[in-house]
């Protein structure tokens, strides 16, 4: 018996970690990534830091690296702005859709689980 409560012990300490791991790597992963689309600046200065260190550029090759991080910035902002309407309005459809098929009870559980889990769904109701 005392096998018995020792291996279920284990076991619950395992999927306990589990469980831990997944939430704490979706919550820091989604935090980097609004952090990354908030301020590409940062993200590019992170990645010209590590580029020189590990490829261990000369400061020609690292103003040239900076020209060229900060030229795909700015065409990747150029295009974010281009597109951002026409995804908004394909992410709006599907959540009225979704909205429409959903009992009343449901659609509680579903605002609670946007507010949670969609922060671009909430950053776009709050511009229309």
């Amino acid at each position: 018996m005392k096998n018995w409560k020792s291996i279920l012990l284990l076991a619950l300490v395992f999927f306990a970690g589990l469980a831990v791991g997944v939430v704490g790597t979706r919550v820091v992963f989604g935090r980097v990534v609004q952090q990354a689309i908030a301020h590409p600046e940062r993200v590019q200065s992170m990645m010209e830091r590590n580029l020189t260190r590990r490829l261990r550029l000369d400061n020609d090759q690292q103003v040239k690296l900076h020209d060229i991080l900060t030229d795909a910035r700015g065409h990747l902002t150029t295009l974010r702005k281009e597109f951002q309407p026409q995804a908004a309005e394909v992410i709006t459809d599907a959540d009225k859709k979704i909205s429409a098929l959903l009992t009343p009870d449901q659609q509680a559980r579903y605002d609670k689980f946007k507010e949670r889990n969609w922060p671009a769904l909430r950053a776009l109701r709050a511009k229309s």
